[in-house]
């Protein structure tokens, strides 16, 4: 054999043996960690939003991957565009998306709607690429794929989602591209989905959709002000503006930007933080001073409020919540020019900036004209729109989706500025019993469910803000609607929030009736159940969700805490193992397994546990105290 024989054998072995090994793999079931649900979403450039596929009648497309369903519209277009055919994306965040509805009601799905009726002269493929939670830079990493198919016009609508992405998908966003294509590529093979399994039993993935990402990773308290952030976030969102233009040009197509706009009136700050150089004393007048707006706002004396407002803004010119309660007072007192411009400040001074900042909305403007890129200033639409010109409850169902008649109004004007930009010739037929026919058409394909489930979203974010009251109130009109699996479920998490265990007790059966067989349902029963003191029937609901669910350490954990309220401590002890194999890091289960060995007269075993607790978390508020028990007992026998 020749000096390169070799080694070229020796490699061929190997693969083959890597072949060999993902088809057995295969066989018995495996499924690649990406197919389940991708962590590299849009980070990397190995997973496409898009496969091949061909359609029930036989015609070759591309069709959205079953991989990204957790995070797109599922969609499909032919491989081979169609001649004549005009193909337009939609890319952005959840407002692309839909959320809290879904396609059809977007304003990609809108346009699906009105643009052959506006423009009948060609046929119009309208594709929703729009991802929960999707930042500029991952827009990018989008339209690199999206330039293959064959695009005419690309729609970007974001802005809203860069601060939340910085923190939530930090650690990712640091790691180097090439490992981050690496391990997209590693995530696709079921060897990688075995040894994954096994090291890692609870991986931290990307989560399915906005409102679990707020729910599950980040939240108001996890914020700071941080100005060089800022700065640099908007930096980077210009340079992905003009790298998302630039890449659709150079793929023949046209781009066109829409401004992001957001509920200013009727949406409080998220977060407020006092500036960093106040002390203690000034930090103190100003929770004095809002509490005082409060009583007076709520007894009617704006004007009064209006001076405690501005008396705290003295003390404090970048508290978020004081410039909203200025904003709200100056709105009752008729200063409307006063008013917007102090709510467009609170919005600015929002710690947790979900919703875009002014100068967010300065830059797309800037790229567009820079570039003569298409424009559609959505902000200044709805202000102009608005009856006291300052968009609100009127235009948005929560702090930045908008209603349904919102996104038919965004769509109108995109097809206005489309007309403009010479991508369509309006009929002479387009008129406004047109526009109305195709709003019926859509509007009749909605039921009570598809408005049940918008709802329940909706109650999700106001939850995860701290406006529980608002979330109850939307989350009781949603299952006023439907009483699904959804609204339900989404009810329950509402009345937990808010401490609310009892009420939350009928919603959470009912919603395990619904789906007996859904791991998380029937923890979240089970724990309802326990929490109120019925620990039979909680054990039974534990039970049959670590079943369902034999990964997941909480529910062992749920479980292990009521078979010892309910005196199974054999079980309990069993059950808390099994809780920390998978979480070894639980200082919870740690000091309970040494609490109920402790009662037992088994200092020396208890002692073990304790240390392992507080050596998790030393200052745990039981296991340093419950350490120095034992050991003072120990020492005494």
């Amino acid at each position: 054999m020749s000096v390169f024989a070799k080694p070229a054998l020796g490699l061929a072995v190997v693969l083959a043996f890597f072949v060999v090994v993902e088809l057995a793999l295969g066989v018995v079931g495996v499924v690649p960690v990406r197919d389940r649900s991708d962590p590299y979403v849009g980070f990397a450039g190995y997973a496409p939003l898009f496969v091949p596929a061909t359609s029930a009648n036989g015609v070759p497309v591309y069709r959205t991957a079953a991989a990204k369903a957790n995070w797109f519209n599922p969609q499909e277009f032919t491989r081979k565009k169609a001649a004549g055919a005009t193909r337009v994306f939609c890319l952005g965040g959840s407002t692309t998306y839909g959320r809290p509805y879904e396609d059809p009601t977007s304003f990609c799905g809108w346009l699906r709607a009105l643009l052959p009726v506006a423009d009948p002269s060609r046929q119009w493929e309208v594709v929703n690429a729009g991802g929960i939670s999707y930042a500029s830079y991952r827009i990018v990493r989008l339209m690199e794929e999206l330039v293959d198919y064959e695009p005419d016009l690309f729609i970007v609508y974001t802005g809203h989602n860069e601060f939340l992405e910085r923190r939530t998908y930090g650690r990712l966003l640091d790691t180097p591209e090439l490992l981050r294509d690496l391990g997209s590529l590693a995530s696709g093979l079921r060897l990688y989905a075995v040894l994954s399994d096994a090291i890692y039993p609870e991986r931290d993935m990307l989560d399915e959709e906005l409102d679990v990402v707020l729910d599950q990773s980040v939240g108001p308290d996890d914020y700071r002000r941080d100005d060089v952030m800022q700065d640099a976030v908007l930096t980077h969102l210009g340079v992905s503006l003009r790298t998302i233009e630039r890449l659709g040009r150079e793929a023949g197509g046209r781009v066109l930007f829409v401004t992001p706009a957001s509920n200013v009136r009727d949406f409080s700050p998220f977060k407020s933080q006092s500036s960093v150089d106040l002390v203690p004393d000034e930090r103190a007048r100003i929770e004095t001073l809002k509490a005082a707006i409060d009583e007076r706002a709520n007894a009617g004396d704006h004007a009064q409020a209006l001076a405690r407002a501005d008396e705290g803004l003295a003390v404090d010119g970048r508290d978020a919540d004081l410039w909203f309660a200025r904003g709200r007072a100056l709105l009752e007192l008729a200063d409307v020019g006063a008013a917007r411009e102090a709510l467009l400040t609170a919005r600015d001074e929002d710690i947790a900036p979900l919703r875009a900042l002014s100068p967010v909305a300065r830059l797309v403007v800037e790229v567009a004209e820079e570039s003569s890129a298409g424009l559609v200033d959505f902000a200044t639409i709805l202000q102009r729109a608005s009856p006291d010109g300052i968009p609100g409850d009127e235009h948005f169902l929560d702090h930045v989706h908008p209603t349904i008649a919102a996104h038919r109004l965004l769509a109108l004007a995109i097809i206005d500025e489309v007309v403009e930009m010479g991508v369509a010739t309006r009929a002479a037929s387009w008129n406004e019993s047109a526009v109305a026919e195709v709003t019926r058409g859509v509007e009749g394909g909605l039921d009570e469910a598809a408005h049940a489930r918008a709802l329940a979203n909706v109650a999700r974010v106001l939850s995860w803000a701290g406006k529980q009251d608002e979330a109850r109130g939307v989350a009781e009109r949603a299952t006023s609607l439907a009483r699904d699996p959804h609204t339900l479920f989404q009810m329950v998490t509402v009345l937990m929030a808010d401490g609310r265990l009892d009420e939350a007790a009928p919603y959470a059966a009912e919603a395990a009736r619904l789906l007996p067989n859904a791991a998380d349902v029937r923890k979240m029963n089970g724990i309802i159940l326990a929490e109120t003191g019925r620990n039979a029937e909680a054990i039974r609901e534990l039970e049959a969700a670590s079943e369902l669910g034999p990964g997941t350490a909480d529910t062992h954990y749920h479980l292990a805490v009521a078979l010892a309220a309910d005196g199974h401590t054999d079980r309990a002890l069993a059950a808390y193992r099994r809780s920390i194999d998978l979480e070894p890091r639980n200082a919870d289960a740690l000091n309970n397994v040494g609490t109920l060995l402790a009662q037992r007269g088994d200092y020396r075993g208890a002692l073990e546990w304790f240390e392992r607790a507080v050596e998790v978390d030393p200052s745990h508020p039981h296991a340093p105290r419950n350490l120095a028990r034992a050991k003072s007992l120990l020492e005494g026998g």
